[in-house]
């Protein structure tokens, strides 16, 4: 009986062996090291996920610099970088110090093959980097419109998601001018394991730069615009804590994104873009618009800041006649609004390079993450409402208004700011606040005398004091200026009294399914399946044939 037993044993392991299911127990890298992976667009489809991580959060021009330098200076082993644009000089100058100081760090570069208003910095930067022994490649010509993403990994462990490229408009010097961005850096290895998936899918569709064929560009020019800005947020954000972390990318899931974004809110959203355009042709951007539209419609108070440029006065007009506040990004401080961003509820927030076009929705590669964490959305909405209190606001009446907290609760005193610096030249004489709570009647207080000064350091913000209210209590304030002599009537908005908002509620936004996480062992069973068939089928069959002996 014993014998017979080794006997089926043995069978069974022979047929096993032979099968492959031993060499797969027996190798360690089967279990340690995943197989690499040849990724399609297609597959890099919506996942959140959740985890415990650190986060630091900065912004352009006020500490985007630091920050940035401060993560390419702690890499030990690596960093890729996949981004539109680079005329820097400066950050060149940074990765010649790296080569210097750490002769084994490997870098990777991959940059957009037909980044407008890059090209010969880009064939510059190319050039001097192949000479100092790191490989460049353009992102694929085929796949994508144009590649305006803007993301680095470090080390395998940190991503940075950018809303600019890296140029001195996004990462300056200190005193000089440049553009709102937006920053995010994730310390995880999770997550990065995700961008890291898409930077090596495009890198292996990448095209090798070659100087003979692509060209060797002019040197980068050190010259930059000084500025007065005084850099409130030049001290980054440093976070920790669990938080709902979902990556979205063009073409693949940033519309879907977006839509999340804008879906799931109750009671805010504020978006800051540099553009609309294709608004009425059917696409991507009109989704987007309708989405924005239905927030109002549903009782959301919702804020854009945007700048004069592609169908500025089409889309200001639409949002105009959906009682939706638009202004414009301050030209004095900043050279250009270029980020891409959306809060939500004061609680989720999208750090982006995702424009508001149908191209770079549908046809580009685009990058960006949606981060759902109260304290590091209330980071992001500090620096919202500072562009809002110094933001050109000529589209709706020259009067412009916001409050703190942005979602006041029952115990809350609610502080009501009137901004005038649009008007303060011409003299004002006289500012009014109406206030409407709930259904009653309307209530007019003159604010002339309550004047503090604004960033500028001019006495021209106004402010009134509403006592706390109710839970669920809907405030409805419109401003008036008087100046020159003429009165300007700013547009209604509704302050919501919320001591809670509930769980994010969202509508689908897509056919997509995100895809479940399968437990491990499950897939390694299913996967062994049919060689656990045939190794029970072969001790059937010695069973048989001992029995017909």
């Amino acid at each position: 009986m014993i014998n017979n037993h080794h006997r089926i044993i043995s069978i069974f392991m022979v047929t096993l062996l032979l099968s492959g299911f031993i060499p797969l127990l027996v190798s360690s890298d089967s279990f340690m090291v995943e197989p690499p992976r040849v990724f399609t667009p297609s597959e890099f489809t919506w996942q959140t996920l959740n985890r415990n991580m650190n986060v630091t959060t900065f912004v352009s021009p006020d500490g985007s610099h630091d920050a940035l330098w401060h993560f390419l200076n702690s890499a030990q082993e690596s960093i890729y970088v996949e981004i539109f644009g680079i005329n820097n000089p400066y950050l060149l100058d940074l990765i010649h110090e790296l080569h210097s100081t750490k002769p084994t760090l490997e870098m990777k570069f991959l940059i957009g093959w037909n980044s407008i208003g890059y090209f010969n910095p880009n064939d510059y930067v190319a050039n001097n980097l192949t000479l100092l022994g790191y490989p460049v490649r353009w992102t694929s010509d085929t796949e994508f419109d144009y590649a305006h993403q803007k993301f680095v990994i470090i080390d395998n462990k940190t991503t940075i998601v950018h809303s600019g490229n890296w140029a001195k408009t996004s990462f300056p010097e200190d005193g000089m001018k440049a553009n709102r961005e937006w920053s995010i850096a994730m310390t995880d290895t999770e997550v990065t394991q995700y961008y890291r998936n898409v930077f090596d899918y495009d890198w292996s569709n990448g095209i090798e730069y070659d100087a003979g064929t692509h060209g060797t560009g002019d040197p980068l020019s050190y010259s930059e615009t000084s500025s007065t800005y005084l850099r409130p947020f030049a001290t980054p954000g440093k976070f920790s804590g669990p938080m709902n972390v979902t990556p979205i990318f063009s073409p693949d899931t940033s519309l879907e994104g977006i839509l999340y974004c804008i879906n799931a809110a109750q009671v805010t959203l504020d978006i800051q873009i540099p553009y609309f355009t294709n608004w009425n042709a059917s696409g991507s951007v009109e989704q987007i618009l309708d989405a924005i539209i239905a927030a109002k419609n549903r009782g959301v108070t919702v804020r854009v800041i945007s700048e004069e440029d592609y169908d500025y006065e089409e889309v200001a007009a639409l949002f105009h006649v959906n009682k939706i506040p638009i202004v414009w990004q301050d030209t004095r401080w900043f050279s250009a609004n270029h980020n891409k961003g959306i809060i939500v509820d004061g609680r989720i927030v999208l750090i982006s390079s995702i424009n508001y076009s149908d191209n770079s929705i549908e046809d580009n590669r685009e990058a960006g993450v949606i981060i759902e964490n109260e304290e590091v959305a209330q980071w992001y909405q500090e620096v919202f409402d500072f562009d809002w209190s110094i933001a050109d606001f000529d589209h709706i009446g020259d009067v412009n208004l916001y409050w703190t907290p942005n979602i006041p609760t029952s115990t809350s005193e609610i502080n009501v700011t009137v901004y005038a610096h649009e008007l303060f030249s011409t003299g004002v004489t006289d500012v009014s606040l109406g206030i409407k709570i709930g259904a009653g009647s309307w209530n007019n207080y003159s604010i002339t005398s309550n004047v503090f000064e604004s960033a500028e350091g001019d006495l021209e913000n106004y402010f009134y004091v509403i006592s706390p209210q109710a839970d669920g209590t809907n405030i409805t304030v419109q401003a008036s200026v008087t100046a020159g002599g003429v009165m300007h009537v700013g547009m209604e908005m509704v302050i919501r009294v919320r001591d809670s908002i509930g769980s994010v509620i969202t509508t689908p936004t897509s056919p997509t399914t995100p895809p479940t996480t399968a437990d491990p062992l499950m897939e390694l069973i299913m996967e062994l399946l049919p060689y656990i068939v045939m190794g029970l089928v072969a001790i059937i069959a010695a069973v048989f044939v001992k029995r017909r002996r």
